[in-house]
């Protein structure tokens, strides 16, 4: 069968593989066509990351399937242990420190812990609901400000 795999931005390829094949063969193949190594390739299907000891049929990945391709650079730590240690809850000072400060201002200390609270379980099921699709074009709005015909629908 044959596979598209589409990095975020770059050129998408295609690769040919059986539903047998391991995601850590897909990632051998995407490095020989687009010369980035497997341990700096991260496969998705539809939102899902893949994992490399899995086969493409434990994800019910069939012919003509589209693979997203996000690529870690060099000596980036996991993305796993990436969201651990930026996870909104661990987050110490910054931001949340400041939003605490500021809503200590305007309301009593118990409803200032609860909307406190509130704001931080919205941000995260916010950052939960993001597609590849809204990553994708709100890095190209950011990477690119000047573009006029960006599209802005992500914003709504």
């Amino acid at each position: 069968m044959i596979l598209t795999v589409k990095p975020l931005q770059g050129k998408e390829c295609s690769v040919q593989v059986t539903e047998d094949e391991k995601v850590s063969t897909v990632k051998e193949l995407v490095s020989e066509r687009l010369n980035i190594p497997a341990n700096q390739q991260r496969l998705l299907y539809k939102g899902k990351a893949l994992a490399d000891e899995h086969r493409l049929s434990d994800y019910s990945i069939g012919p003509e399937a589209k693979l997203n391709l996000v690529i870690r650079p060099a000596g980036e730590r996991s993305a796993a242990s990436a969201v651990a240690g930026c996870s909104s809850k661990n987050m110490q000072g910054g931001l949340w420190q400041s939003v605490s400060t500021i809503l200590a201002r305007h309301f009593s200390p118990a409803d200032a812990a609860k909307v406190h609270e509130q704001l931080i379980k919205d941000y995260e099921r916010s950052l939960r609901q993001l597609s590849l699709d809204d990553i994708e074009r709100l890095a190209v709005r950011l990477l690119h400000p000047d573009s006029e015909s960006m599209d802005t629908s992500y914003t709504d």
